[in-house]
């Protein structure tokens, strides 16, 4: 698989593959308990639009 390719796959989609679901849907924007760490609020973003995501909890 190149890059391009792994663009192509949905994030919404993968992450509902792997067991993770949304806590909160607005439009576009999914709202996730982050994959990567424990945590009580959701603080990672799929932008189902873009297909990108972001971690608002991540540290820099």
């Amino acid at each position: 698989m190149n890059i391009n390719e792994a663009k192509q796959i949905r994030l919404v989609e993968y992450l509902r593959i792997t067991g993770h679901h949304p806590v909160n849907i607005r439009g576009y924007q999914y709202w996730y308990l982050s994959p990567l760490r424990e945590e009580r609020t959701p603080s990672f973003k799929v932008n189902d639009n873009l297909n990108e995501w972001y971690d608002f909890d991540a540290p820099i």
